[in-house]
């Protein structure tokens, strides 16, 4: 009986946020909002922030670090990724690849996967390109130059999150509290 009138209590006060900070922050709602600016995160804002289907709609991403720049000039990062022909089209698409491909990657043409225990191999790729081996920063970057451009797409960097109000079946709204106090509400979290 306890316990059921503690989640009672908790669903009150949950609700109780929920119409508070409905009524507080009317122009702090978001139709999409993001949680973490990396190179997902990033990729993901500006591809929704450039599609023209969804111009309307109005993207906050979050991004718990600070902004901090890439020097191209700099040493070689040794967090890299490698990305297929699709995510460099993407990349493409939403005109991020051209600051890539003026800065530093690698193109691996050839990969040869060997079994430890025997001779055997298979090889890949003979003239195609098979992937690109691009630092992880200089994707953020490149990204976040052009997610910038998108008019409906505000990122909000040192944004840690402490709460989250997911919806339940009366109300569709998601509402999140920040660890300054900030409180937004949006339709989808992602």
């Amino acid at each position: 009986m306890c316990h059921n009138f503690k989640k009672q209590l908790y669903l009150f006060e949950t609700c109780y946020i929920f119409k508070d900070v409905n009524k507080k922050f009317v122009g702090r709602h978001y139709d999409i909002v993001i949680a973490g600016g990396g190179m997902v995160g990033t990729s993901l804002a500006c591809t929704l922030g450039k599609n023209a289907k969804l111009k309307e709609k109005k993207v906050l991403l979050l991004e718990a670090s600070a902004s901090k720049p890439f020097n191209i000039g700099g040493k070689y990062s040794n967090r890299v990724v490698s990305i297929n022909k699709s995510s460099k089209e993407l990349l493409e698409r939403i005109d991020s690849w051209k600051h890539i491909e003026q800065s530093r990657f690698a193109t691996v043409k050839q990969l040869q996967v060997s079994d430890a225990l025997s001779d055997a191999f298979i090889t890949f790729g003979e003239n195609d390109d098979i992937s690109y081996i691009v630092e992880n920063d200089l994707i953020v970057k490149a990204v976040s130059v052009e997610v910038k451009k998108c008019e409906n797409v505000n990122v909000l960097y040192n944004a840690k999150v402490s709460e989250y109000i997911l919806p339940d079946y009366e109300n569709n709204i998601v509402g999140i509290k920040l660890d300054n106090g900030d409180s937004y509400t949006c339709d989808l979290l992602m």
